[in-house]
């Protein structure tokens, strides 16, 4: 059953390493002025700078409605994310995480949390950085090309038609799919975002259920912008290449991992 659209909260993690110079901690405060409906999970990553005193700043504000989630070192986007969808998924109708630097303006929440409350087909709800007239995406002509290219080859690797698996603005249902997806560490570092279509297209599979073209929709983001100080350099497209043919080799040990999720 969905929620009732004032009753859908929505717990978002924000994943955070070294972001002193680059978290905007007013637009967040904004977001939650203006968005009665969020509530926020910032997990800092094992920061060396003065991300903490920023994110705890944040908390002050709104003590009720921000969650910090301190790791005591570095273990990587992946497990800072899944950390903090083991903890929100428990006490949200719907979860999801974002980037810290805002790339994607938390304006963009709204549209994706309404595919989940008006499509009860969809358990998730991507964006997706599509170039088309009245959307403003900028982005790296580099990233773009490079970014296509390895769409392209995910969706050949694992029969998954998606189009933009590494855009850092998603939402979930807080759902036994989702929980499943998550119950284990990622193998990748980089590509987690993979990961998780590669298993719940497995775990859909072997169930007997239609696969995650059913289930997740993208949605195209109306303003996305490249920000400057990306953790994520060229040499990393090859090292993406890597994890994901270790996501393919881990595919068949999902499927057959029978759980009824509905």
């Amino acid at each position: 059953m969905m929620p009732t659209a004032n009753a859908a909260l929505v717990h978002l993690v924000v994943p955070c390493f070294n972001e002193e110079r680059r978290l905007n901690t007013a637009a967040f405060a904004a977001a939650l002025k203006t968005m009665p409906w969020l509530l926020l999970c910032f997990v800092n990553d094992g920061s060396t700078d003065n991300t903490e005193a920023l994110l705890q700043a944040v908390r002050r504000g709104a003590p009720d409605r921000v969650r910090v989630l301190t790791l005591p070192e570095n273990v990587g986007k992946a497990e800072a994310v899944r950390q903090g969808l083991l903890t929100t998924a428990a006490s949200a109708d719907i979860c999801g995480f974002w980037d810290a630097d805002l790339s994607a303006p938390l304006t963009e929440l709204t549209a994706l949390r309404e595919v989940l409350l008006t499509h009860a087909e969809f358990e998730w709800v991507w964006g997706a950085r599509v170039r088309s007239l009245g959307r403003h995406i900028t982005r790296r002509a580099s990233r773009h090309y490079l970014g296509r290219l390895f769409a392209t080859v995910v969706s050949i690797s694992l029969g998954v038609p998606s189009y933009d698996t590494q855009c850092g603005a998603k939402l979930f249902r807080a759902s036994p799919l989702l929980r499943s997806v998550i119950g284990e560490p990622f193998r990748s570092r980089w590509i987690f975002d993979v990961e998780m279509l590669s298993r719940a297209s497995a775990l859909l599979q072997a169930s007997g259920l239609p696969g995650v073209e059913a289930v997740v929709l993208e949605q195209p983001l109306v303003s996305w912008q490249h920000q400057q100080g990306s953790k994520v350099g060229p040499a990393d497209f090859l090292r993406a290449l890597w994890e994901l043919s270790a996501i393919r080799g881990q595919r068949s040990r999902w499927t057959r991992v029978l759980q009824d999720w509905r």
